[in-house]
């Protein structure tokens, strides 16, 4: 399972991306998730488990912060550099998703921009990918429609990448389907949490935080 740090610096680092040819009113959007890292210290993780080889973990709500929840599912792969993938989604963007691809191995840096295209059975994605670091951990991340991209995700076997004709990594996804069904679930607990914990924001919001300000 991720730390309370790791999971603030990937969140953080979603907000910073767009896909190609999505760029404007989806980065308007999208970069209201990177402020799920500032409520970070606040905020609990719970152990969603295992399933089809994906760690799957939510991310609460903070109890004063609306809309700081998300679920992140991850697996770490045997070959090398251990590539690891990741998928996010966000209460503060609930459309998208996000894929975080990262490899010991990988030269890429921070912030770099590349344009990839993403490949599972016969659909995919051209993006332009943002290079992301998490310590000697270096990869990319690009953001997709949730709805398109989760049941094209589970009912396929296979996540390629590729770099013009340049394979940058294919990854098994015999386990998908499991795991996004477990990944749905926890989307599920985090909506609701977050429902409850406005509701008493609501109780509360006739009284300020400080009234002496």
């Amino acid at each position: 399972m991720r730390s309370t740090l790791q999971i603030s610096k990937l969140l953080g680092h979603v907000g910073q991306n767009a896909a190609e040819g999505e760029r404007g009113t989806m980065r308007r959007a999208i970069v209201a998730v990177g402020l799920i890292a500032c409520a970070t210290g606040a905020l609990y993780a719970r152990d969603f488990g295992t399933a089809g080889g994906f760690d799957i973990v939510a991310q609460e709500s903070d109890a004063e912060t609306p809309n700081t929840g998300a679920c992140i599912m991850s697996e770490e792969y045997e070959g090398t550099g251990d590539t690891e993938l990741s998928v996010v989604r966000s209460l503060k963007n609930p459309a998208l998703v996000a894929v975080i691809v990262t490899n010991y191995n990988w030269s890429i840096k921070d912030g770099e921009e590349h344009q990839l295209s993403y490949h599972m059975g016969g659909y995919y994605y051209d993006r332009v990918a943002s290079g992301y670091q998490e310590g000697i951990r270096k990869g990319f991340t690009a953001v997709f429609p949730a709805d398109d991209f989760l049941p094209t995700f589970a009912k396929s076997t296979n996540f390629r990448i590729k770099k013009g004709d340049t394979t940058v990594d294919s990854l098994s996804l015999d386990g998908s389907s499991a795991a996004v069904q477990a990944f749905n679930r926890c989307w599920a607990y985090v909506k609701n949490d977050e429902a409850a914990k406005q509701r008493e924001r609501d109780r509360f919001s006739h009284i300020p935080k400080d009234p002496f300000k």
